[in-house]
């Protein structure tokens, strides 16, 4: 998966295209609304209020083309106490606008004052391995090639393996695949150790380690590939062509950060955390008012847009199936704006 993904030639995410967006292989919620950026943007207000006089970081890690940074800049007006950068392992899609700087990694973002660490959908995209239970054993699924086709052999899994599951008092059925990549709360700890003062807000698609490795809902693991917008479990189809992804086990994450000495002050569902954030108020979400549209290809592109931005906030969409992690170190724990109850409860 390493080398199908960030091969520096043929990898999947080296190539000078963006595979993001509607005419890419997938959306993500950046791209498909402005919504998303308009929401983050009311954070990042939030964040640097509550900052008071210290200087801020705004970081975006995995920014891939930049496009969030950059919607995020204009949020503070024009402060030299708030700083913008996006970090990403390959920087060929990113498109500066003045405002915001960009780093190949964390280490060259500034220690100083306090930080705001966003990353969306950038654990899923971490290279994982594939285990399959086999009676008593555990094995790991590894690459081949026979007859010019890739194809997978298993092998005995290696004993940090059967430690990960056993640690969290996780039993796999025999027959049950589970995808997991030990770097996810590795490197969820690095981003920690950036942080002294602020915030780390993780969106993804993943659970819970009880849920991601229950036997009935994920059986065969929760590996996919995606190309032209559709999903296909053939992870060795056309490599360097298509994504390839897994969903995350947030545990990890959280537990990363409490040793860190993080507490968490939110988990849930992207659609939770954007409508407290106040994306009702939004203008595509919105009633349209009587004779705000002048033609009729205006409307259809109004109605798309407004579509879209639903998708975020829907149960049907996105915003149902991205989970959103907060976790807090050196800042009040309490009265974000995130963790308003919308029902009045």
């Amino acid at each position: 998966m390493e080398v199908a993904l960030y091969h520096p030639t043929l990898g999947y995410y080296s190539g000078g295209g963006n595979p993001v967006g509607k005419g890419g292989d997938y959306v993500t919620a950046p791209t498909l609304s402005p919504l998303f950026g308009a929401c983050l943007s009311e954070l990042v207000r939030e964040f640097v209020s509550r900052c008071g006089d210290v200087p801020s970081t705004i970081v975006d890690v995995g920014c891939g083309d930049g496009g969030l940074i950059n919607t995020m800049c204009p949020s503070t007006g024009q402060s030299d106490a708030v700083h913008f950068v996006g970090v990403d392992r390959s920087l060929a899609r990113a498109t500066a606008n003045g405002c915001a700087r960009f780093v190949e990694t964390i280490d060259q973002v500034s220690r100083e004052g306090a930080h705001l660490v966003i990353s969306n959908e950038l654990f899923d995209a971490f290279p994982f391995t594939r285990l399959v239970q086999r009676d008593e054993h555990l094995h790991e699924l590894w690459v081949t090639e026979r007859e010019s086709q890739l194809d997978w052999v298993e092998h005995e899994a290696p004993t940090p393996w059967e430690d990960y599951f056993s640690e969290r008092g996780i039993s796999l059925l025999d027959g049950q695949f589970a995808d997991v990549s030990r770097e996810w709360g590795a490197y969820y700890a690095e981003l920690c150790g950036l942080v002294t003062r602020g915030l780390i807000v993780t969106f993804d698609y993943g659970f819970p380690e009880k849920q991601l490795f229950d036997p009935r809902a994920r059986r065969f693991g929760t590996a996919a590939s995606y190309a032209a917008h559709r999903v296909s479990r053939d992870l060795l189809s056309t490599p360097g062509e298509r994504d390839l992804t897994a969903h995350i086990n947030f545990s990890d994450l959280i537990r990363a950060g409490e040793k860190a000495g993080f507490q968490t002050l939110f988990f849930g569902r992207q659609a939770q955390f954007l409508l407290a954030l106040g994306a009702a108020g939004h203008e595509l979400l919105r009633p349209i008012e009587e004779g705000s549209v002048a033609t009729i290809e205006d409307a259809l592109q109004l109605q798309q847009r407004r579509e879209e931005a639903r998708r975020l906030v829907l149960p049907d969409g996105i915003g149902e199936e991205i989970r959103v992690l907060v976790q807090s170190r050196g800042l009040e724990v309490n009265g974000w704006s995130f963790q308003r109850d919308l029902f009045g409860r």
